[in-house]
């Protein structure tokens, strides 16, 4: 070992004297093989996860299905959930071919394989482009790549979310070549080619969050430019980024213009009673598990909180299906990042890490949260603050790999100390032995609110209140000698784990800065050992019980559930007159369930973003009433059937099936798809037609409209109308009617203006929103055809920019591999004639 102006030659080792090339495919290797051991059931075992999640996505898509099958045509709405919806959020039609169309044709049933290959070789090379090591390369995308909450979210079947965040790391990977090399038209293509795919991967919420990131670096960079006087050449890069994000959209604009257009008419908009919201969710329900503040100690240690619900969980969330774990070695490695990393950019990523943690408190920070969750441009529009911990663990995990880096500058420093780690792992090595030790006196182990819940369901139990005292001890007994024991033992296993592997990585730490040990060990070693720390807890939430044979699909699974209720209704459904009545499946949590969709159309169904005026008209109409139920509304949203568990007491019903515990009930006062009303009341809000359609107010939907217009419109009492619905499609509906005078027609269908135009006799005519979720059209006396068809803008002229936009991308993409392989030919021949010259 020499010593040389103050720095020392490292001791090497097999491992460092390897060519870079070979340690690229050692570190490669790794990472294609941690995904086989994760999910070794699914490789070798014949295993697959259909999560509720996917089953109720399939259900809930299974109108749209059956369109395609028998029309071969998309028909963009889905006839089977809510009274009807535009497909957007369960059944989107295909969009031009791109990388991922051949991935899910190749993957089959191996997925998530492929997307954990494309997560961890994205975030790779994005170590790799940023010039670190191979090993700490691999490190980093190790952390990344298996961070508790994908394994989770795999588990519930939120493939969206994970696919979009498996090309994270590709659009930093192109952002860096653009903004950091003199490969910018390969960071153009790439920047253009990951954006395009994560956005396809549909998942605006994944996209919203990581945009964070990039934005504050792209701030950070415009400052070095700056700084370097540089102005230039930054914004030619800038315009380089700027136009290949451009790119991205248009190429997915096809999904994300359908889906804009929704959502300024779905929950994510807002209430259409309640105008204070401006357009977005309710700040309560949008802090809907928000982390807890101590709960941000599971990061290092998973189990402090209790886990999962699941398991033992105790924190401030209703429930959770686990933590985010960023990892015990990568917590000891960010601290020596933080502290000894000599490059500024470390503070980028500490600082939109510590941001996106203080987001993730949600409720929990109101200052910060309710001032974005009122001022910053689509942050209202999300729920589950905690999801914002996601790019918490991506930017420590780079911090960590910075870590690395700095370990290596420290040992090489002939002045370099122990006293130079002492605070990062004092600080690491001191919450291990505080949780260790101390875990018991400094934390509850009681969820909030736990003590008065038991004690209210044990005062009903026993008809007393909940404030007497036997009520207390036994609530209290209950709390402390069945439930706390488990959360401490989990919370004290973790935490003696958490400091088993400090001790470790710091041995290794201080045995490398002392020289004792070679580059190539301790790097060979942390990734081992990081590698270990991950899948180790990953494990948990990889339930192999759950998972079913790779011979079993959704359908499969969704037709194994279907009951004797839903074979009797299949047999009856059908009105005879071209059409299937409706279903209100009170059996099965009808407003959080797609299962019944799958059978037959139901007002009810499962979706993350419902049409807005439809939740309102379920909160605000639906359940209210002497019986809990809003009898016209069932009435004029043609629901014939009613299932249910146990009898119920209401007029105009009669029992037509009850075996089992199950029991079906045959609205008597059902109306038809269409039928025509003798009067109409307008409206110029719809809080207005809210009040009118009250249970106090004795509203007949048989014989009067609500309209929301400021027009005259106008109804009569002609006993001699008729309508007939002559054809019934999801996206067409044609009819033939015949008045005597000018009448008013109301269809059972949801009113939803982007898209659904109707004619009569070929002539546009207006559709009027009446009963507050209806349309509703003026018809001239006399007969006429009248056609309502479904094409919106939105998809049309989003289909074709989307396919000009693919075409430039592969253009580019072509372009560029011809230039570089000509380039290369270039270099070849002149190389070979200066050969022969010499």
């Amino acid at each position: 070992m020499s010593k040389q102006k103050g720095k020392y030659d490292l001791k090497e080792d097999f491992i460092s004297r390897l060519s870079e090339k070979k340690q690229h495919w050692i570190a490669l290797a790794i990472l294609f093989l941690l995904p086989l051991i994760l999910y070794s059931a699914i490789f070798l075992g014949g295993k697959q996860f259909l999560g509720n999640d996917v089953l109720q996505w399939r259900a809930g898509s299974e109108s749209v299905v059956e369109h395609i099958e028998e029309h071969n045509e998309h028909p963009l709405w889905a006839t089977n959930m809510f009274s009807g919806m535009p497909s957007y959020v369960v059944h989107n039609p295909s969009s031009p071919y791109n990388v991922d169309t051949f991935i899910k044709k190749i993957g089959g049933d191996t997925h998530p394989l492929p997307y954990f290959w494309i997560l961890l070789g994205g975030a790779y090379c994005f170590f790799v482009v940023m010039g670190m090591r191979p090993f700490s390369s691999a490190l980093g995308a190790t952390l990344i790549g298996f961070t508790t909450y994908l394994p989770i979210i795999i588990e519930a079947g939120h493939y969206s979310k994970f696919i979009t965040f498996a090309f994270i790391p590709w659009m930093f990977v192109g952002y860096y070549l653009i903004s950091r090399s003199d490969k910018k038209w390969l960071g153009f293509f790439t920047f253009a080619l990951a954006v395009t795919l994560l956005l396809r991967g549909n998942h605006p919420q994944v996209t919203y969050y990581f945009l964070y990131l990039l934005g504050f670096w792209w701030i950070y960079d415009s400052w070095l430019f700056y700084q370097k006087a540089e102005i230039k050449d930054w914004l030619q890069r800038t315009g380089i980024a700027f136009g290949s994000g451009i790119l991205a959209i248009l190429c997915s604009i096809d999904l994300y213009w359908r889906l804009l257009e929704y959502a300024q008419y779905s929950t994510r908009g807002g209430s259409t009673l309640d105008t204070s919201q401006a357009g977005g969710l309710s700040l309560e329900y949008a802090f809907s598990w928000s982390q807890g503040v101590g709960e941000l100690l599971t990061l290092i240690i998973p189990g402090l909180y209790g886990g999962s619900s699941g398991e033992a969980y105790w924190g401030p969330k209703s429930f959770t299906s686990g933590p985010h774990y960023f990892g015990a070695i990568a917590f000891v490695l960010a601290l020596i990042g933080l502290i000894h990393y000599r490059k500024k950019i470390k503070y980028l990523f500490f600082g939109v890490g510590s941001l996106t943690m203080l987001f993730s408190l949600g409720y929990h920070f109101p200052l910060l949260n309710e001032f974005m969750f009122n001022y910053m441009p689509y942050f209202n529009k999300f729920r589950t603050p905690e999801m914002w911990l996601i790019v918490t663990v991506f930017c420590y995990s780079v911090l960590a790999v910075f870590g690395i880096e700095a370990l290596i500058s420290l040992a090489k420093n002939a002045k370099t100390s122990l006293n130079d780690l002492l605070i990062p792992l004092g600080v690491a090595i001191g919450i291990g032995v505080i949780f260790t030790l101390g875990s018991s006196a400094l934390l509850s182990f009681e969820k909030p609110g736990e003590f008065n819940q038991y004690a209210q369901q044990l005062a009903q139990q026993n008809n007393v209140s909940p404030d007497n005292q036997r009520v207390q001890q036994g609530v209290s007994n209950y709390i402390n000698t069945k439930l706390k024991p488990k959360r401490k033992e989990i919370a004290s296993n973790d935490a003696t784990r958490y400091l088993i592997l400090v001790l470790i990585a710091g041995g290794l730490i201080v045995a490398f800065v002392q020289r004792k040990i070679s580059k190539g060990y301790l790097l060979l070693g942390l990734l081992l050992l990081t590698a270990y720390d991950m899948l180790r807890i990953d494990a948990r939430y990889v339930n192999e019980k759950r998972m079913v044979s790779d011979t079993f699909d959704a359908e499969r699974m969704i037709q194994q559930r279907q009951q004797p209720v839903d074979t009797f209704i299949l047999e009856n459904i059908n009105s005879n007159e071209g059409y299937p009545y409706r279903v209100f499946p009170l059996m099965r949590n009808p407003f959080n369930n797609a299962i019944p969709a799958y059978f037959y159309p139901t007002i009810g169904g499962y979706t993350g973003a419902k049409l807005a005026h439809y939740q309102d008209m379920v909160d605000q109409l639906l359940m209210k009433g002497q019986s809990g139920i809003n009898h016209p509304i069932l009435d004029m949203l043609n629901v014939k059937y009613v299932t249910a568990k146990q009898r119920l007491p209401f007029n105009g019903y009669s029992e037509v099936y009850n075996e089992e515990g199950q029991r079906v009930y045959r609205n008597e006062d059902v109306l038809p798809k269409a039928f025509f009303v003798d009067s109409i009341k307008t409206v110029s809000t719809p809080q207005q037609a809210v009040d009118l359609m009250q249970p106090t107010t004795g509203f007949n939907p048989a014989s009067t409209a609500i309209v929301e217009t400021k027009n005259a419109v106008t109804a009569s009492e002609d006993t001699t109308s008729s309508v007939a619905v002559t054809s019934y499609k999801a996206n067409s509906i044609e009819l033939k009617t015949s008045t005597q005078e000018k009448d008013f027609l109301v269809l059972s269908e949801v009113f939803y203006p982007a898209g659904w135009t109707a004619t009569i006799d070929g002539e546009a005519t207006e559709i009027y929103k009446t009963n507050f979720i209806l349309r509703g059209l003026e018809i001239p006396a006399g007969k006429h055809t009248i056609r309502m068809t479904f094409k919106p803008a939105s998809n049309v002229w989003g289909s074709r920019i989307a396919w000009f936009g693919h075409i430039i991308l592969w253009i580019s993409g072509i372009g560029l591999l011809v230039f570089n392989f000509g380039w290369i030919g270039s270099n070849n021949e002149q190389q070979e004639d200066q050969s022969s010259k010499e």
